[in-house]
């Protein structure tokens, strides 16, 4: 079902207000790897990696931890910044409280091991930190009481795993033997958990009560480049640069299977989410230079699309 067009039909918006340029502007590198919103709205976090592997430079990353002063966009003002030498981010994470927010800050190769360290948000402080014998963290999240943190290692000597500590004693609670995921996500109940695979093609879906494993999501071309769970855990959106799906969690049936190629506005998918109502989907992507959505003067290809979710369901069940 190839609907995500740029016709009247969904109602889309076009959003071009320089909010994601901003943020890069603002971040030390560039090469921003997670922007993470708190679940209560007041501040988020974004994660970025220097450019080591293309200039040379030492390898380090950078935190930015931003207040919210409004509700469009994220033009915000920077609360605090710290800069970690010697290590890659790949995630970061907000506890629902508001009351820490966490990144991997050390990794050993031999032996394998990686420490989380949380810092407390009013005052920077360091407050915990687990060090863990797995590798590289390539996805962390909090379950939705915060009891937990949740994290997927990427290992070469360990299994591959999902490890879920717990924040009162630091011991491992649950651990589900999995390849390296990334953006593990869990619907508000806690009853769905999410996360597409680093190295496959595909999202896998867990009962967020047993963590048994409900099934595995097909269809992209590549490893998706990202995940999103709606927020009652009915759908899963995901995209590689080529193809873009929306599935229903229960059955597996796709909702959308939209190919980049086939669209004149779109030269590549970048990333999707759900809003916090689960009423829209917001799609960043590359439009062509030639496509009606470039400004004049041209201020770049990266667009934001805002979809009306209500209308797409309409649309598929019709």
């Amino acid at each position: 079902m190839n609907r995500l067009q740029g016709d009247e039909s969904f109602g889309h918006h076009v959003m071009n207000d320089g909010s994601s340029y901003t943020v890069i502007k603002r971040e030390p590198y560039w090469n921003i790897v997670d922007i993470e919103f708190s679940e209560i709205g007041n501040y988020y976090l974004v994660g970025s990696n220097s450019n080591s592997l293309y200039d040379g430079e030492i390898e380090a990353s950078h935190l930015t931890l931003y207040n919210m002063t409004h509700s469009r966009g994220v033009a915000s003002r920077v609360f605090r910044t710290h800069q970690i030498n010697g290590i890659f981010i790949e995630d970061t994470a907000i506890s629902p409280d508001e009351n820490t927010y966490v990144a991997c800050t050390e990794m050993t190769a031999n032996p394998e091991s990686c420490t989380i360290t949380f810092w407390d948000i009013k005052t920077g402080e360091v407050v915990n930190s687990i060090t863990s014998d797995n590798y590289k963290a390539t996805s962390i999240t909090f379950t939705p009481d915060g009891k937990y943190l949740v994290a997927s290692f990427d290992n070469d000597i360990n299994p591959d795993r999902i490890v879920f500590f717990d924040l009162e004693s630091g011991d491992i609670f649950r651990t589900i033997e999995e390849r390296p995921v990334a953006d593990l996500q869990f619907s508000d109940d806690g009853k769905i958990l999410a996360a597409g695979s680093v190295y496959r093609s595909e999202v896998i879906v867990w009962d967020g009560t047993t963590y048994e494993e409900m099934r595995r999501l097909k269809g992209l071309d590549l490893s998706p480049d990202s995940t999103a769970l709606s927020p009652d855990g009915r759908y899963v959106m995901a995209m590689d640069f080529r193809r873009l799906i929306v599935w229903d969690t229960d059955s597996g049936r796709k909702i959308v299977s939209s190919r980049s190629l086939k669209l004149d506005f779109v030269d590549a998918f970048k990333s999707g989410t759900f809003s916090d109502d689960g009423k829209y989907i917001v799609i960043a992507l590359d439009a062509p230079w030639e496509s009606e959505y470039i400004t004049d003067p041209p201020t770049g290809s990266g667009m934001v699309f805002i979809y009306d979710f209500k209308e797409i369901l309409d649309a598929y069940q019709a």
